[in-house]
């Protein structure tokens, strides 16, 4: 193979990748029925906290006006996860920039994707 095809390879696969990454779609909150959901996430990578996650997430009238952590597999979760959600309140968004953990933010994308309700 010349170093041309290589190269248009290459780009071709960024390319590719790149659109995959980003056609990923974000949640809009102002789209989402009032309600209160349940989110899920069990985290499982070594380096994180893992088990099993729950939160119960409230939308009213297209904003984020609450959202609770019911179980968390680690003592330190709720104060955590509280800091995290209120930051997404204030801000109407669960894609606020400076929030590390992406428990906090797949939990939420759990709730608001599937709209179960809580109970």
């Amino acid at each position: 193979m010349n170093f041309k095809k290589i190269i248009i390879s290459i780009v071709a696969f960024v390319f590719i990748f790149a659109v995959i990454v980003f056609a990923q779609a974000k949640i809009n909150l102002s789209k989402i029925p009032n309600g209160t959901y349940l989110g899920n996430y069990k985290a499982t990578y070594k380096g994180t906290r893992q088990g099993d996650y729950q939160v119960k997430a409230t939308v009213s009238d297209g904003k984020l006006t609450r959202v609770v952590l019911t179980k968390s597999a680690h003592k330190s979760g709720p104060a955590r996860s509280k800091e995290a959600y209120d930051k997404m309140i204030a801000a109407n968004d669960i894609y606020v920039d400076g929030i590390t953990g992406a428990t906090w933010k797949a939990l939420l994308e759990d709730a608001l994707t599937k709209l179960t309700p809580a109970k």
